[in-house]
């Protein structure tokens, strides 16, 4: 047998002038296919013999045949043109950009989060697909959900707020938040030795609304839950305050302890993790914009999952 050092057009020619004969059943049921004549036919299958340097088939009068090499080449020939094939339709997908209008929905305060890095998946996203009309628009995680769900929202970002069988969720990264209080609050002067537990539930607390930490339940079971807030914003408005204890992100709030307007509490007890996905609903199974968005997050969200504590 000769190794073929490379492949040529009229290789490919004549691999699929062979596997059609093979597939009509011999070189006179394939003439309709090919379009060509019996001889014509014939002599491409000899070229491709004598490139090849072995017999592929048996044909005459004792009718068409493969040798047993024949069989091995029809299998090489057929899952090569359908590479080729395969190939073909994603160079001629990549060469048509998107159009059309792109809904997400994501968790309040997103632009503060260094890991979600949302400018740069915007930068991206606008520099592969241009004409892609893009509309955000935040909530809360529940909200979130719920808009992906309904399928208002084409992709979510969020922590989680329960498990759901009607959601595909894609792990980005995790984040940090520690309680916190407000220069205002009679704890913010404290000795760091002085604080306890004990010293915690005295004073009263916003509510976590997307909590999935056994342990700090617990803790927070026995405190003061006597407030709510829909969103980050708000929840920090709270603890600024001064009347509130709240559990924030570390990233956002470092912009208030940097102006000395709060400080982290027990942080060494008084801490837990959400974990942020990004999220497409089972029932849209084909959305090709979503999809590139969603490949261009993975790729940037979470690259520097170093958050860091209080």
């Amino acid at each position: 047998m000769i190794l073929l050092p490379q492949i040529s057009d009229i290789d490919l020619r004549q691999f699929r002038t062979y596997k059609t004969v093979v597939d009509c059943g011999g070189l006179t049921a394939a003439e309709l296919a090919l379009n060509k004549g019996k001889s014509a036919i014939s002599m491409d299958i000899s070229d491709l013999e004598k490139r090849l340097g072995i017999t592929l088939c048996h044909r005459g009068r004792t009718g068409f045949s493969l040798t047993e090499q024949g069989q091995v080449i029809y299998d090489s020939v057929e899952e090569l043109l359908s590479n080729l094939e395969q190939f073909r339709q994603q160079v001629h997908s990549a060469q048509i950009q998107l159009t059309g209008r792109l809904d997400l929905y994501i968790a309040d305060n997103a632009v503060w989060d260094f890991q979600l890095d949302l400018a740069e998946v915007i930068n991206r996203f606008h520099s592969l697909e241009p004409k892609v009309y893009i509309n955000i628009n935040s909530g809360d995680p529940r909200e979130v959900e719920q808009a992906v769900l309904s399928g208002q929202g084409a992709l979510g970002i969020s922590v989680l707020p329960r498990e759901s069988s009607s959601l595909n969720s894609y792990p980005l990264f995790y984040e940090e938040l520690f309680l916190y209080c407000g220069v205002n609050h009679p704890l913010f002067a404290a000795d760091y030795d002085d604080i306890s537990i004990e010293l915690l539930r005295e004073h009263q607390f916003i509510e976590i609304v997307t909590l999935h930490d056994a342990r700090l339940e617990r803790l927070l079971g026995q405190c003061k839950i006597t407030a709510s807030a829909k969103n980050l914003d708000m929840r920090a408005a709270m603890i600024l305050s001064g009347q509130y204890l709240g559990f924030l992100p570390s990233y956002l709030a470092k912009l208030w302890i940097r102006k000395n307007c709060m400080r982290a509490l027990m942080p060494e007890v008084m801490f837990t993790r959400n974990d942020v996905y990004a999220i497409t609903s089972k029932a849209q199974t084909k959305n090709p914009a979503r999809d590139k968005f969603l490949q261009v997050l993975k790729s940037t969200s979470g690259r520097r999952n170093d958050a860091q504590s209080a």
